[in-house]
């Protein structure tokens, strides 16, 4: 029996960004066409960094504790801006307008979409 056409993956963004602390390092883009038949513009993938991560996973089945997202990386596309951003590898960076109806998980792939993304700078930050 094939149920996925009815099964929906619920991811909780708040929840993450709260938990990874709101703010990525950037590493790298890519152009991003765009998915027009599912109302997606083109826009760019982006790569991030997780800098930190207050989530308590737990302990493992030998009672160890398992490892945390921090310095782990992950991949975001940002829907209807222009490539390339105007951002550097090393850039801290706040992703804004996420988009739950267009974001899943799939084979332990987060695919997460936004509508912006926030150069952040010492006094405030631009959207790109």
């Amino acid at each position: 029996m094939n149920i996925s056409p009815y099964v929906r993956t619920v991811i909780n963004w708040d929840d993450m960004n709260r938990d990874w602390g709101g703010s990525y390092t950037f590493v790298s883009q890519r152009a991003y066409k765009g998915k027009p038949e599912a109302g997606l513009a083109p826009g760019a993938t982006v790569t991030l960094q997780i800098m930190t991560d207050a989530h308590d996973h737990g302990v493992d089945k030998s009672g160890r504790p398992r490892d945390n997202n921090a310095l782990e990386t992950f991949s975001v596309t940002v829907v209807g801006c222009s490539y390339p951003l105007p951002l550097s590898k090393g850039d801290r960076v706040q992703l804004e307008g996420f988009i739950p109806e267009a974001s899943y998980y799939i084979d332990y792939s987060p695919i997460l979409r936004f509508r912006a993304i926030k150069k952040l700078q010492q006094q405030g930050g631009d959207k790109v």
